[in-house]
């Protein structure tokens, strides 16, 4: 470590202060005594939180399990678990006694050495990034050195000012993580909003005033019948300039009306168990109001594209997942997503691009007749309930294009398609960002406590008391201590000869 360190403290190796993976003959018990046993999932990450409900007999886990007893400080040696922080101090074990998995280094604080004070050094992540640049063994399945841990360098505070540190960090971290369960709730209520206003503005419940208003004005609303016919109309003339189109890339032009008998009229969706829409709307099939422009997608490998270095966005199922050199589509569209997971799904089912863009084939492309406004197209897919029309497994279920575009959908007339925009705009103005911000939140608490972590460990956190034995003091009495120690040991080989 290159950073100064108080006066009072002392640099040394954690193997001045603590015993690396001490003999097991520590922790012994009956056989059919219930002993704590705690495999690596019992460990929370970066908390130091334990699942203690886990308990074997002792004549189970003796053998091939590592033992461990109350206030030893568990790391984790494999990877990633310990990339991903799982250290814990054992505490509150049955009968002080605990077994598990033999891919924890356990280190045993001698003495007056706070065991927190160790776990906060451990669980660093520039200590925990250290260790991984030094982890040995096959790739994938690599591991700490059990003499790595004991030769890493730690600054070692006074033994008074050690519980000092601690108190202050748990403090601290308290307060994050009040911070954090406040965010979790703020969140949960945004979100509940957002839906609930998508929901009014699709069901009209959103402008219920507005055409209240609009009535008791004696401004003329245009039926549902009516809307249907001019949605249908608006879908076939968006057919005919389509095949127009096409036969003109053929180099030819038709000499009568013949091919538009090609054209098939969608069928209105069934309305049987669909609710009563506000005067003016009209229920319609997605096939009715947009054309569906999947046949023009193509995915390419994030390889390809490593290849093909550009700057026009590539879009899947989530947003953009990349940039290519090329474009596939530039017009506003809204996408929705096609297989991906939709049960317990948080983002948007679909989300509106415009410009240069190429699509991949996990998200349906759909472009809106003139009938129906592009972002009111996302507003009622955003939120829509495509689950009971998707198939496969819950974690990954497929939309198909046929079930899409045979979707009911609730269209109000284009004056009101323009008011749920506004008002819906105002009402979730600054919520986006807001979720953005708060999805951010845990990365900004996480360096936040990997800061405070940084100012303890050089004796920046709590201010240092010129009355607490130094360090130095601690190290010469665990030493005098250990020597203390062998001496018995020999002393009783010397007897028992």
């Amino acid at each position: 470590m290159s950073e100064s360190i108080p006066d009072g403290w002392i640099l040394g190796c954690i193997s001045d202060i603590a015993d690396v993976n001490p003999s097991g003959s520590t922790v012994v018990a009956a056989d059919d005594e219930l002993v704590t046993f705690l495999p690596m999932a019992a460990v929370e990450e970066l908390s130091g939180k334990i699942d203690l409900s886990t308990e074997r007999r002792f004549g189970e886990v003796k053998k091939n399990f590592t033992r461990f007893r109350d206030n030893d400080v568990l790391f984790a040696k494999i990877t990633p678990s310990m990339e991903n922080g799982k250290i814990a101090v054992a505490r509150e074990l049955r009968s002080g006694r605990g077994c598990g998995t033999t891919e924890f280094h356990v280190i045993r604080p001698a003495a007056d050495v706070a065991p927190d004070y160790l776990r906060l050094f451990l669980v660093q992540s520039r200590y925990r990034q250290t260790a991984k640049r030094n982890m040995q063994g096959a790739v994938g399945q690599q591991r700490v050195p059990a003499d790595f841990v004991r030769g890493s360098a730690i600054p070692v505070a006074p033994a008074n000012e050690q519980r000092r540190i601690v108190s202050k960090i748990d403090e601290l971290f308290s307060r994050i993580d009040e911070g954090e369960q406040a965010l979790q709730r703020v969140t949960k209520l945004v979100k509940h909003h957002r839906q609930s206003v998508l929901k009014a503005a699709v069901t009209g419940e959103l402008t219920r005033d507005w055409r209240e208003a609009r009535e008791r004005a004696g401004e003329p609303v245009e039926s549902g019948e009516a809307l249907f016919a001019r949605i249908l109309k608006a879908r076939r003339v968006a057919w005919e300039q389509a095949e127009l189109a096409k036969l003109k890339a053929k180099g030819k032009a038709p000499t009568d009306d013949h091919w538009k008998r090609k054209y098939q009229e969608p069928a209105p969706p069934d309305t049987t168990d669909l609710p009563v829409l506000p005067e003016g709307w009209v229920w319609a099939t997605l096939e009715c109001v947009s054309e569906c422009l999947d046949y023009a997608r193509v995915p390419v490998s994030a390889t390809e594209r490593a290849s093909r270095v550009g700057d026009i966005p590539y879009f899947g199922a989530n947003g953009q997942v990349g940039t290519i050199d090329d474009y596939l589509f530039d017009e506003p569209l809204v996408l929705v997503v096609e297989d991906e997971t939709f049960t317990g799904r948080t983002k948007p089912f679909s989300y509106k691009i415009e410009g240069k863009a190429w699509v991949n084939n996990h998200a349906h492309v759909l472009r809106p007749t003139c009938a129906v406004d592009v972002d009111f197209l996302n507003v009622l897919l955003m939120r829509y309930p495509f689950i009971p029309l998707t198939t496969g497994t819950t974690a990954r279920r497929k939309l198909t294009q046929k079930a899409l575009m045979s979707a009911p959908v609730a269209i109000p007339p284009d004056m009101e398609q323009s008011q749920i925009l506004e008002l819906t705009q105002r009402a979730l103005g600054g919520v986006d960002q807001l979720i953005l911000e708060v999805i951010g939140a845990p990365k900004h608490a996480t360096a936040l406590r990997q800061s405070i972590l940084k100012a303890a460990f050089s004796g920046q956190l709590v201010p240092q008391d010129p009355h607490d034995e130094p360090a130095s003091k601690l190290l010469e009495r665990i030493a005098a201590g250990r020597a203390n120690v062998v001496n018995t040991q020999r002393q009783r080989k010397k007897t028992t000869a």
